[in-house]
């Protein structure tokens, strides 16, 4: 259930923001906010880094927009998220609640958990048939006409990544039955010339 201070401040108009915010900061403040930071919002100050930027705090404000940071910059210097410090860039984000200074920024009270040892994507099972420790033959490129590609191929060797049927760059001459055709007519009589209909994958 909603606060009956969230309730309220969603039914601001925006005149009503503008009046509350030159109550409590001034017309000026307010014109350098709206110019600076690119808004007016309010919240209570939670802390201030080493670089005097300012952090702030609206819980009734959406997750995301509830904290935020003021900095320090009365010119038309450039300012950047870069800016902020490690500690607060931690609490800004809500990966932990604890500001500067508390237990909570001290990794040794971080609770500990485990590295699991266990998979449910065995190698042997999840990437379907492959033989461990095959080199990947695509790599297999001459790195131009006549130049060695250092320890996988030698100059003038034969290319060894797969092309398709016909294609120009395919030179070698494969025997015609590493293919077999499907007859149509009768789809389940055996193939002529392997054990499968399709081409064995570890043949290039």
């Amino acid at each position: 259930m909603l606060s009956s201070r969230m309730q309220k401040r969603s039914f601001y108009s925006v005149v009503h923001k503008y009046l509350e915010a030159n109550k409590r900061y001034g017309w000026k403040e307010c014109l350098w906010k709206l110019y600076n930071p690119g808004d007016i919002k309010f919240g209570k100050e939670v802390g201030e880094d080493q670089f005097g930027n300012k952090y702030y705090e609206d819980t009734t404000e959406l997750h995301g927009q509830q904290r935020w940071t003021e900095y320090k910059v009365k010119t038309h210097d450039e300012f950047g998220g870069d800016q902020i410090p490690p500690e607060w860039h931690i609490w800004m984000h809500s990966l932990s609640d604890a500001k500067p200074g508390e237990a909570g920024q001290d990794p040794a009270n971080w609770p500990k958990v485990p590295i699991s040892t266990t998979t449910d994507a065995p190698y042997t099972s999840h990437v379907g048939p492959t033989k461990p420790f095959t080199d990947n033959q695509t790599t297999y490129r001459s790195r131009g006409y006549g130049i060695d590609n250092y320890k996988w191929l030698k100059a003038n060797e034969p290319e060894r990544y797969y092309m398709q049927p016909n294609h120009p760059l395919r030179a070698r001459k494969r025997p015609s039955t590493i293919y077999d055709e499907i007859d149509y007519n009768n789809p389940n009589a055996p193939p002529a010339h392997s054990s499968e209909p399709l081409m064995d994958l570890s043949k290039n």
